[in-house]
C-alpha cells in the first residue's frame, strides 16, 4: 500500500522549554564524511574512501522579531545556545491520516553563533534577522524511540547512527 510522509509543522525550542514562536527557518547541520583519495598506477580509476572526520557542522536561524535577549545569544561567539526542533511528520495512506504511523522527529543542536546578520529596515515590512552558527552537538530521535538515529558530539568525540558507533575503536 503506497504512504505518503509530510511535515507539517517544526516548532523550535530554546534551552529544552521556550517556544520560539518567532522562528521562521532553522537550517539543521548537514552531516558530511570527508573521504580519501587513493589514484594509484595501473588502477581503473580513482577509489575515493569515506575518512573518519567529519566535516564541519553548520546552519542557520532566521527570526522574526527577535526579542532583545535573543539578539543578544546571537552576538556572543563563545557562548553555546542549545535548540530542538521537532518535525511533525504526517503519513496518509488510503484510509487518510495513519495516527500510528505518523511521528515526530527532534532535533538537539548545541551551536556557536558565527554570524549574525541584521536585516534591512522597510516600512510596512515584517523585520527578520538571521544568524549562522556552528554546531557541536547533534541528536535526532523519533518520539516512538528512544535510540536516536544518529548522534554527533564533537567534544566527547561521538558519532552514532541507531545507538552503534560508526568507526570501531
Amino acid at each position: 500500500m503506497l504512504q505518503y510522509g509530510q511535515v507539517t509543522d517544526a516548532p523550535v525550542y530554546l534551552e529544552d522549554k521556550e517556544l520560539l514562536g518567532i522562528c521562521n527557518e532553522f537550517n539543521i547541520p548537514e552531516i558530511e564524511s570527508g573521504t580519501v583519495e587513493h589514484d594509484t598506477l595501473g588502477s581503473v580509476g580513482v577509489l575515493m574512501l569515506p575518512q573518519r572526520g567529519l566535516s564541519g557542522l553548520t546552519g542557520s536561524i532566521k527570526l522574526m522579531f527577535p526579542e532583545p535577549s535573543m539578539v543578544a545569544m546571537f552576538s556572543r561567539p563563545n557562548k553555546a545556545a542549545k535548540f530542538q526542533v521537532h518535525q511533525k511528520i504526517d503519513v496518509f495512506d488510503s484510509d487518510g491520516l495513519n495516527e500510528e504511523k505518523s511521528d515526530t522527529l527532534i532535533t538537539h543542536v548545541k551551536v556557536l553563533f558565527n554570524k549574525n546578520a541584521f536585516a534591512s529596515v522597510k516600512k510596512g515590512e515584517a523585520h527578520e534577522d538571521a544568524a549562522d552558527f556552528t554546531c557541536t552537538y547533534l541528536m535526532q530521535r523519533l518520539t516512538s524511540s528512544d535510540v536516536p538515529l544518529v548522534e554527533i558530539d564533537l567534544f566527547a568525540n561521538i558519532y552514532k547512527v541507531n545507538g552503534e558507533d560508526v568507526w570501531p575503536n
